[in-house]
């Protein structure tokens, strides 16, 4: 099977504490990228900043320029559910069914405490694409046993096949906020 460090991107961008959220927006902007890993000490990570949290803050109406991305869990703006990393030698499919078990879309990549890269399900989607169906197909199923009508799964929308993390069952098909409002 195929491991992280094969499908791994090795140049993380990074972000310190100290910073804000508007610096946070700024480098996820200017590198095209979707997350930021929080590092103390220059490779040791601490958290992650995505671009859900970022929007979180506006959305609250805080200011970007003025909340420090240590403020972020400490005000209960960011959800916080730990920061969850993998190691280089971790099964791609071993990761892929812990992200989405826990509804994350990217992860570091950690070996002896040391940033070492990113893997995201993009990555994932790249070497194996049927595993991201298989999987979103296999979390659908378990959460139409349980679930409320209003609330929202992640997976590949039944319309358009696009992913989102948004998904609500409407009659017996899951799918995205856009495809929803097209009926």
């Amino acid at each position: 099977m195929v491991k992280v460090k094969e499908v791994m991107k090795k140049r993380v961008i990074t972000i310190t504490p100290e910073k804000t959220v508007a610096d946070a927006a700024r480098i996820m902007t200017n590198n095209r990228v979707g997350c930021l890993i929080v590092v103390k000490n220059s490779d040791v990570p601490k958290d992650i900043i995505t671009e859900s949290d970022v929007t979180t803050v506006v959305a609250k109406g805080l200011d970007p320029k003025k909340i420090k991305i240590s403020d972020l869990t400490a005000k209960k703006i960011k959800r916080k559910i730990g920061l969850i990393a993998v190691k280089p030698d971790d099964n791609i499919l071993d990761v892929a069914k812990m992200m989405v078990k826990n509804g994350i879309k990217r992860v570091p990549v950690v070996e002896n405490g040391k940033l070492k890269g990113i893997i995201a399900d993009k990555e994932i989607l790249i070497i194996s694409p049927e595993l991201i169906e298989i999987m979103s197909e296999n979390l659908k199923a378990r959460v139409a046993a349980v679930a409320n009508p209003r609330q929202t799964i992640s997976g590949m929308c039944e319309d358009c096949e696009g992913y989102s993390d948004k998904l609500r069952q409407v009659g017996e098909r899951w799918i995205c906020p856009e495809c929803r409002a097209e009926e």
